[in-house]
């Protein structure tokens, strides 16, 4: 039986596309915020949208399909142009007949593309179309938190779960679905709606097209119903109807509004308690008999020292250097506690000090031990995250020789053609002149070669062997 969570070991290891291509997905976002934000003009209080949460809600949006047979739920993010994204079309009903529960019922379409969608691990050779129909009780528990939630109502959060039918190729088979999602309310009748639901098949068999998977959409949303005339935004009691400040809580007798509280003199303390009601006061209405004046001293630089003890009172200092700041001898920005070379200018990533002169021809530099260890995954032209900090220390070493020309060199384990080794360690030298000329460095102070497979440093014979011939190497040519 095929499972949610296939045997990762057996999944191919490929290159993954540096650019995901979300246009359609993206259009349709900027399309549901068009709607949405006309509607945001007229957003209720939050009362009132809680006091709507009964009733009707339709959802129309787009989803996607992730049946490539990953156990990450969001593997889609990576591999995006080989889900089910095409003609995908998704309805949805939903009845809540309480704050907590509700029942929902809903169609979607979708479709993935020949020699382009993936199914368990295997691109699919012609169009295959999908359609599901579901049935969820959905249970929403942001209610339970209280707190945050209490006091934006405009924001729900739901666990689901039903059955469904879905329709793969020539196949229909029943489903078990789990899932969770979100609303978020722009107004009293119009929100947006996310939902996640991995779908599991009891008897899928050996069929391909009937292996579980995840489903995601993004929906418009749009509530029917709510008797404005039995609302009671600010929850005094008096409907909006008979409510005279139907935003501002206050009695029944002064039809919806505050009661009313003489206050002469505009000092906060009604007339009834204050002993001085025609003069503002502050202790029981009334003006305190003597004002004592404060004198506050300066610190015009802002460093906790007062000018008259400051003997830099317009730079700011340290407390334990009379207000100045710390010396620095050599003028580097780095101060002489902290600067290993205090009395030669050098830069911040290297302590203070200057890096060592970089000698034309020469191998055997810091800067080129620096560049071995630039990380590369197997068969793969991008140097991976954990590279970043070790090439902005190179740059920075760069920038000690402007004058200076430098040719990066691209290598190559022994996996794979000649062909494709040397074409991928070219690939690799120029990802790391790109990134080198993104910090600052001339471009025409770099240029690149890549050798592939023919300048190993190690045995490819090893994994170890082999992550150490996937290296890039830098020599000052002039």
């Amino acid at each position: 039986m095929k499972t949610l969570y296939p045997n990762r070991f057996k999944v191919l290891l490929m290159l993954i596309k540096p650019q995901i291509r979300m246009k359609k997905f993206t259009l349709f976002l900027f399309f549901i915020g068009g709607l949405v934000s006309m509607q945001a003009q007229d957003r209720t209080s939050t009362h009132s949208i809680n006091d709507t949460h009964k009733g009707l809600i339709l959802k129309l949006g787009l989803n996607l399909v992730d049946s490539s047979g990953g156990q990450n739920p969001f593997e889609f993010l990576s591999i995006f142009d080989e889900m089910a994204f095409s003609e995908n079309y998704n309805i949805e009903l939903e009845y809540r007949f309480s704050n907590s529960f509700s029942l929902s019922a809903g169609w979607s379409r979708n479709k993935w593309k020949a020699n382009k969608g993936r199914i368990d691990h295997s691109i699919v050779s012609s169009d295959i179309k999908y359609s599901a129909i579901d049935v969820d009780l959905k249970y929403y528990y942001d209610e339970a938190f209280g707190g945050w939630f209490d006091r934006n109502d405009w924001f729900d959060l739901y666990l689901h779960g039903g059955v469904g039918s879905v329709s793969q190729h020539d196949n229909t088979s029943m489903s078990m679905n789990a899932g969770l999602g979100s609303n978020v309310w722009f107004s009293e009748r119009f929100g947006f709606n996310f939902n996640g639901s991995a779908k599991f098949f009891p008897e899928s068999g050996d069929n391909l097209l009937s292996s579980n998977h995840f489903q995601y959409s993004a929906s418009l949303m749009y509530r029917f119903g709510s008797n404005d005339k039995n609302k009671d935004d600010d929850n005094d009691g008096v409907k909006n109807k008979d409510d005279d400040c139907p935003n501002v809580a206050g009695v029944a007798d002064n039809n919806g509004c505050p009661e009313e509280v003489n206050d002469s003199d505009g000092d906060g303390i009604p007339d009834a308690i204050d002993n001085c009601p025609n003069e503002y006061g502050t202790e029981n209405g009334c003006p305190k008999e003597e004002e004592t004046e404060m004198i506050v001293e300066v610190d015009t630089d802002g460093d906790s020292v007062i000018d008259s003890e400051d003997n830099c009172p317009n730079v700011k200092g340290l407390p334990t250097n009379n207000g100045c700041p710390p010396p620095d001898s050599d003028n580097d920005g780095i101060i002489d506690l902290e600067d290993k070379c205090p009395t030669v200018p050098g830069i911040v990533a290297n302590n203070g000090c200057p890096f060592e002169e970089i000698k034309v021809g020469t191998a055997d530099t810091s800067l080129n031990r620096k560049f071995r260890e630039i990380l590369f995954d197997s068969e793969n032209p991008n140097f991976r995250q954990d590279s970043y900090p070790i090439l902005m220390k190179v740059a920075e070493m760069l920038k000690q020789h402007p004058e200076a020309k430098f040719k990066i060199e691209g290598h190559a384990d022994s996996t794979g053609s000649y062909v494709f080794n040397k074409r991928l360690s070219q690939t690799r030298a120029n990802a790391v002149r790109s990134y080198l000329i993104s910090t600052g460095i001339p471009s025409e102070n770099l240029v690149t070669e890549g050798f592939g497979e023919t300048k190993p440093i190690a045995s490819n014979l090893t994994k170890e062997g082999r992550r150490l011939n996937r290296r890039v190497e830098i020599i000052r040519i002039k």
